[in-house]
């Protein structure tokens, strides 16, 4: 009896991933197949003592759930259903806290729907959130500090709903770079932080999918201390015997280091997310895009070819909507990246969220056209435009955009990128998750899923059992671009 009171006593924290039901793209309901990292970490950090569920209603239609506080995360285009999911528990008397980037740029907003507002990063602040929350004493703001991620709690993996095809862990925080549209430095900072590789490679034992979606913004980095530190992780995995795949993010100078390249391949990377951006250089330098200019545009096709070589598959991410954008700009980019040697590719339109400079000049400059906020942050989901151009009326290029980028996803031209693939990295498992992800992009873009077109090629895996990451016979010192 005394046990069952203690049960029915805890306090329970209800933690909500949302969903705009109005979005649309890369955002829309049911796209997502990866782990809600940042939710778990949050669970991690809770308590003992506390009964938590995880809802993500990219997986799971949300139904109200009886809870003493809910925390929410949300990107942008997902604000607006934070608020309304917020409403309902507030009318309840039940208090609500949002974090994540949007409430983070936008905490006076937020603070106009929810009840507390957590600015940053979540280690350093949130056991003083519950600590006040018990005390009866929540207030409107905490800031969070960049902590050295050493320690960093494991995520809680147990509670996560299952059926995410991808497992996420994320190695280091920060950037340097400061790209125009991209706020990941004003959240994260600009100095890369990096977490213990000993602590990575206990939480990556305990990821249950067999692939593994690295979620650092620049897994190989800028720097020497960054790229022997990658080199490590790598070693470190493969002695690990870890038995996965895994995804991440890199930029063009991953391909500058065969060493980089070969124990990257030999620890169980399939597929790179680089971004391009642009083929245009003097749209690069707009977008402060410093180590695309460096390298140079010619210097694509030459990377990709490196890493295919490694058996390493290729996604770029590509924007159109340039502030100098021409229908001449957007003819020449489709059809370079029409010809690339790239295994899939995401077309996204520019979009300036809040607090990256891209948004603050815009915004100064009067050129935001949709900004009615908060509820036009349903529209800064990446697939329109929302400023006014320098040489064309806004919907014009809009429309132009969006009919020119549905020559990238012409099913004939993805399924001839998965056999050339196959030829060029001699590995069916990362020609078939690039072809996968580029279904995915066009799904997202041409909002026309077509699941049967890789089914074949699932059963061809599971028929050959080729998930496994094939051998490179050559060694650093051994091999050549």
């Amino acid at each position: 009896m005394e046990q069952k009171t203690r049960l029915e006593s805890r306090k329970t924290l209800l933690l909500i991933n949302p969903v705009d039901k109005d979005s649309k793209g890369y955002v829309s309901k049911y796209r997502t197949r990866y782990e809600p990292l940042n939710l778990g970490i949050i669970a991690a950090l809770t308590p003992p003592g506390w009964k938590i569920k995880i809802l993500d209603e990219n997986l799971r239609d949300f139904r109200y759930y009886p809870a003493d506080l809910v925390g929410f995360t949300a990107m942008t285009p997902n604000a607006n259903r934070v608020y309304e999911l917020s409403a309902i528990y507030r009318e309840k008397g039940i208090p609500t806290v949002m974090g994540g980037i949007h409430a983070s740029m936008c905490p006076d907003e937020a603070a106009r729907y929810v009840d507390t507002v957590l600015i940053g990063e979540a280690e350093s602040i949130w056991g003083k959130i519950i600590e006040d929350f018990n005390n009866h004493n929540l207030q409107k703001f905490y800031h969070g500090e960049l902590t050295n991620l050493i320690e960093s709690p494991k995520p809680r993996r147990d509670l996560y709903f299952p059926g995410y095809f991808f497992g996420s862990i994320q190695t280091s925080r920060g950037c340097p770079m400061n790209c125009n549209f991209c706020s990941v430095t004003a959240f994260n900072g600009q100095h890369y932080r990096f977490r213990p590789i000993d602590e990575v490679i206990a939480e990556m034992k305990e990821i249950p999918q067999k692939v593994m979606n690295i979620t650092d913004d620049n897994i190989i980095g800028y720097s020497k201390q960054s790229k022997e530190r990658a080199i490590a992780l790598f070693k470190a995995m493969i002695d690990a015997k870890l038995n996965k795949f895994w995804i991440s993010h890199a930029s063009l100078n991953i391909a500058d280091d065969k060493e980089v390249l070969y124990y990257a391949q030999k620890s169980g990377c399939k597929l790179l997310f680089i971004g391009i951006e642009s083929d245009d250089e003097s749209q690069l330098k707009d977008a402060n895009k410093k180590l695309n200019l460096k390298m140079g545009v010619k210097s694509y096709n030459k990377v990709f070819r490196r890493l295919h070589k490694y058996g390493i598959g290729v996604v770029i991410g590509t924007i159109y909507g340039f502030e100098s954008e021409t229908k001449e700009t957007v003819d020449r980019r489709v059809n370079f990246f029409r010809k690339c040697q790239a295994d899939s590719v995401q077309s996204t339109v520019m979009t300036p969220l809040p607090g990256t400079g891209l948004f603050k000049k815009l915004e100064s400059e009067g050129r935001l056209e949709i900004k009615n906020f908060p509820e036009d942050w349903r529209h800064y989901s990446f697939e329109e435009l929302n400023y006014t151009p320098d040489n064309l009326p806004r919907k014009e290029l809009m429309d132009y955009i969006l009919k020119k980028i549905n020559e990238i996803y012409e099913p004939s031209l993805i399924r001839h990128r998965f056999y050339r693939s196959l030829w060029q990295t001699k590995s069916l498992s990362t020609a078939y998750l690039g072809y996968m992800s580029y279904w995915f992009y066009r799904n997202a873009v041409c909002q026309n899923w077509e699941p049967s077109e890789f089914k074949w090629v699932e059963k061809l895996l599971r028929k050959m059992k080729v998930w496994e990451t094939p051998n490179v016979p050559m060694s650093p010192s051994q091999s050549s671009f």
